[in-house]
C-alpha cells in the first residue's frame, strides 16, 4: 500500500508539475496578446467552474467518492458501492443543473457586478453561457474522478490532465499568433476540460465493471451517511474557499476585470505551488481511508507525524526562496508591467508556506469528523481575521489588500491548527515543538541571508535564479536533516529506498 502511495505521489507531482509549467508559460502570452483586462475576464469565467470558485460548492463529491471506493477495496461489498455512487451521481447531476441555470440566467447581472465595460459585455455573456453548459459535464465528473482516485489509478488521471493542458496551451499559442479574439482562449479551455472529463468517465466505467459494481437504488441510511460527509466537507470548503478561489471574484466586485487580472497574476505562482505541494498528498486519501477501515492507528499516526515535520522540511525552502526572489521572478515571467507589485507577490507565498504544516493532516482527518469539525472552526476564525484586515486596508491597497488579509489570517491561526493536529495524533509536545521551532529558525536565518545576497547579485536569467535558489534550498535541507530530524525520521529515507528498490536491504 505504501509503495503504491509513493508511486502515485511521484506520478501526480511530475505530471501536474509539467502541466503547471505549461500553464504558467501561457499567462504572459495571454497578457501580452490581449491585455490584462481580457485576461481578467477569462479568469472570471473560469471561477464559475468546479476547478475554480465553484469548488467551494461541490459538496466534496470527489473526496467522498474516493473514500467510498477505497473502503470498498477493504470490505469488498461492491453492491454497497454501487448504491453509494448512485446517490453521489444523482446529487452531482442535481448540483450541475442548478449551477448551470444560475450561471445562464445570471449572466447579465454578473456583467454589472464585475463592472464589465460595454465593449466586452456581449462576448463575456456568451462565454458565461458556454461555461454554464460545460458544468453539466464537469460537475458529475467530480464523482468519476473521485472513483478513479479510490482505485488509485493516478496514472490515468495525471496523463489526461497533462494532455488536456498541453492541448490548451498549444491551441492558445496558435490563437495568439493567428490574432484571434480573446474569447477563443476561454472556449479552448472549456473544450479541453470536457474532453478530459469524458476520458475519466471511460476509466470509471471500466474500473467499476471489472469489480462487478452496479448502480442501484440507495437506502435511507446511505443517503444520511453520505449527506453528513458531504455537508462537513461543504462547510470546510466554503470557509476555505472564501480565503482562496473566491478572492478574484471579490476583486472583480470592487475593482473590475483589470484588478482580477492583476490579482491573479500576482498570486498565480503561489497558488500553483500550493496545489503542486498538495499533490504530494493527493494520493493519500484512499490510503488513509483504507488504514482507518482496518484500524491501523500506528501507521495512521506515523503518516500524520511525517506530514507535520518532514513535508515542510522539503517544501518550505523552495517557497521561501520564491518569496524572497519575487522581484526577479516577476520581471522574468511577466515583464515590467507588474514589476512594481513584486512585494505583494512575495507576500502571497506566506499562504502556501503556512499550508505546508496542515496539508497532510487536513487529508487524513477527512476520515475523522470530530477533528475535521475543529479544523473547520479554526478556518472560520481565519476567515474573520481575513475579513477585518482586508476591509481595513481595501482603500489603501485595492485588490492587493486581499493578499494581505490572507497572509495575516493564515499566520495568526496557524499555531492553533498545528496544535489541533498534534493532539489528534498524540505526539509528544516538547519534542514536536523543538523540531518545529528549530525548523522555523533555520528558515528565517536562511531567508535573511538570501535577501542580502539577492541585493548584491544580479539575478537576471533562469540559470542564475536556479543556482541561487538551489543553493539556498540545499543548505536549508542539510541543516534541517541534521538539526531537526531525529533517528526515527532519518530511518524513513533508507526504508523508502528499500521499498522502491533503490537501495539494498541491510542484513
Amino acid at each position: 500500500m505504501i509503495k503504491r502511495l509513493i508511486h502515485n505521489t511521484i506520478i501526480s507531482t511530475v505530471a501536474f508539475g509539467a502541466a503547471a509549467i505549461l500553464g504558467l508559460i501561457v499567462i504572459p502570452v495571454i497578457i501580452r496578446t490581449w491585455g490584462v483586462t481580457e485576461f481578467g475576464l477569462i479568469v472570471i469565467t473560469r471561477l464559475l467552474l468546479p476547478s475554480g470558485m465553484m469548488a467551494v460548492l461541490d459538496l466534496g463529491l470527489s473526496e467522498v467518492a474516493t473514500q467510498v471506493v477505497a473502503r470498498a477495496r477493504e470490505h469488498r461489498d461492491w453492491n454497497l458501492v454501487g448504491r453509494q455512487l448512485s446517490f453521489l451521481t444523482a446529487l452531482s447531476i442535481a448540483l450541475a443543473i442548478t449551477l448551470c441555470g444560475a450561471i445562464w440566467f445570471g449572466a447579465p447581472y454578473l456583467t454589472v457586478l464585475m463592472k464589465v465595460d460595454p465593449a466586452h459585455v456581449d462576448k463575456f455573456i456568451e462565454i458565461l453561457h458556454y461555461t454554464a453548459l460545460a458544468n453539466l459535464v464537469l460537475v458529475p465528473a467530480l464523482v468519476w474522478e473521485g472513483t478513479v482516485k479510490g482505485f488509485e489509478r493516478y496514472n490515468l488521471l495525471r496523463f489526461s490532465e497533462f494532455t488536456s493542458t498541453l492541448a490548451y496551451v498549444g491551441l492558445t499559442v496558435w490563437a495568439s499568433t493567428a490574432s484571434a479574439s480573446f474569447e477563443i482562449v476561454a472556449y479552448i479551455y472549456l473544450a479541453t476540460l470536457v474532453l478530459r472529463a469524458l476520458a475519466v468517465l471511460v476509466a470509471t466505467v471500466t474500473a467499476l465493471t471489472t469489480k462487478g459494481a452496479r448502480f442501484a437504488a440507495w437506502t435511507a441510511p446511505i443517503r444520511r451517511e453520505l449527506l453528513h460527509r458531504c455537508l462537513l466537507l461543504l462547510q470546510g470548503k466554503l470557509i476555505g474557499g472564501i480565503t482562496g478561489p473566491i478572492q478574484p471574484f471579490v476583486a472583480g466586485l470592487f475593482f473590475g476585470p483589470t484588478a482580477v487580472g492583476t490579482y491573479d497574476a500576482l498570486v498565480r505562482l503561489a497558488r500553483v505551488s500550493k496545489v503542486l505541494v498538495g499533490l504530494l498528498t493527493s494520493a493519500l486519501l484512499p490510503v488513509a481511508s483504507r488504514l482507518d477501515e482496518r484500524g491501523s492507528s500506528t501507521t495512521f499516526q506515523r503518516l500524520g507525524e511525517l506530514g507535520l515535520i518532514m513535508l515542510p522540511m522539503f517544501t518550505l525552502p523552495p517557497l521561501a526562496a520564491a518569496a524572497i526572489l519575487s522581484p526577479e521572478i516577476l520581471q522574468m515571467w511577466i515583464g515590467p508591467l507588474l514589476a512594481p507589485y513584486a512585494l505583494w507577490m512575495g507576500l502571497s507565498f506566506v499562504i502556501p508556506i503556512c499550508t505546508q504544516y496542515l496539508v497532510i493532516g487536513n487529508v487524513i482527518f477527512l476520515t475523522r469528523p470530530g477533528v475535521q469539525a475543529r479544523l473547520n472552526w479554526l478556518l472560520s476564525l481565519q476567515l474573520l481575521i481575513w475579513a477585518v484586515v482586508t476591509a481595513a486596508t481595501l482603500g489603501f491597497f485595492a485588490e492587493r489588500s486581499l493578499i494581505l488579509g490572507q497572509a495575516v489570517g493564515s499566520l495568526a491561526v496557524l499555531p492553533w491548527q498545528i496544535s489541533t493536529l498534534r493532539r489528534a495524533l498524540n505526539l509528544e509536545r516538547q519534542s514536536f515543538l523543538k523540531a518545529v521551532g528549530t525548523q522555523a529558525i533555520i528558515l528565517i536565518i536562511g531567508s535573511i541571508l538570501l535577501w542580502f545576497v539577492a541585493g548584491y547579485i544580479r539575478v537576471d536569467s533562469l540559470i542564475k535564479l536556479a543556482l541561487v535558489a538551489g543553493t539556498f534550498c540545499l543548505a536549508s535541507w542539510l541543516a534541517q536533516y541534521f538539526l531537526v530530524l531525529d533517528a526515527r525520521h532519518r530511518a524513513v529515507f533508507p526504508a523508502i529506498g528499500h521499498l522502491m528498490g533503490l537501495a539494498p536491504k541491510s542484513n
